[in-house]
Parts: structure tokens; C-alpha cells; sequence
């Protein structure tokens, strides 16, 4: 069985303010709080194979009754029946993090002020879309204008 403190430990480690907001940073008279966006997901599934009895009804069987049990794509036995079905089983779970860099809280003699990140990447790929955007417009107008001459 989990160590269910250890799981509860783990999660509120995971989740905590901790992940959003930095360790403050103390400067000459000035306070720095760094802050995170953080976003996180999860999912889990399972699967299963032969049902309590024995049998297992293949997609578009009804009610199991057709060939249950069976498989027709397996290897047949060597009576020339169709190879029984195996019992099986699985699950699994992921998780995901991204965290980037949001900005800081800076408290000083003035009060307390939000300064936002500045994400070099995101500027730069809004100028080369505007960049792509304005000269499909210029070729555009141009061959509009060409046209009719």
C-alpha cells in the first residue's frame, strides 16, 4: 500500500506556492519576489482483457455471443480452431509541467510595483509574423497594380 503522508507531502510540494512565487531576494532597501506562470496536467488510464468466466467478446459482437472467446485474426491451434484469448491487463499516468518566468514583485522605500518578463522569443516571433504579414500585403497591392496596366 502508498505511504499516503509521502503522497500528500509530494503533491503539496508539486502544487504549492512554492511553484508561482521564488524565494524572495533582499537588495540594498529593495525586496524582489520573482513569480511563474505554471501549468500542469495529468491523466491516467487502464485497460483490461478477458472477462470473469473467460470470455471476451470482440468489437461487433453482439452480446459476446459470436465467436466469444475467440479471435479470428490469431494463430489457429493446431485442431484448426481459433486460438484462445489471453488474459491481459495495463494502466498507466503521465503528468506535465511548463513553468515560465512571469515577472516580480519588487518592494521598496515607493511601495510595491509589478514588474512584468520581458519573453524576448515571443517579441521576436510577433516581428517576423507582422514582417511576414506586411510583404504578402506589399506582393499583394503589387500584383493588384500590375494587373491592371
Amino acid at each position: 500500500m502508498p505511504d499516503l503522508n509521502r503522497i500528500s507531502e509530494a503533491l503539496t510540494e508539486a502544487f504549492g506556492v512554492r511553484q508561482v512565487y521564488g524565494e524572495p531576494i533582499e537588495r540594498e532597501g529593495t525586496l524582489v519576489i520573482p513569480a511563474a506562470r505554471v501549468a500542469t496536467g495529468g491523466g491516467s488510464g487502464g485497460g483490461g482483457g478477458t472477462e470473469p468466466g473467460g470470455h471476451h467478446a470482440r468489437a461487433g459482437d453482439a452480446e459476446g455471443e459470436a465467436g466469444a472467446g475467440t479471435d479470428a485474426s490469431a494463430d489457429p491451434e493446431p485442431d484448426g480452431e481459433p486460438a484462445t484469448l489471453a488474459e491481459g491487463g495495463g494502466g498507466g499516468f503521465g503528468f506535465g509541467r511548463r513553468a515560465e518566468p512571469a515577472g516580480a514583485l519588487v518592494v521598496d522605500d515607493d511601495g510595491v510595483r509589478w514588474v512584468p518578463a520581458v519573453d524576448v522569443n515571443r517579441i521576436v516571433l510577433g516581428g517576423q509574423i507582422a514582417f511576414v504579414l506586411a510583404a504578402a500585403a506589399v506582393a499583394w497591392a503589387l500584383t493588384r497594380r500590375r494587373r491592371r496596366r
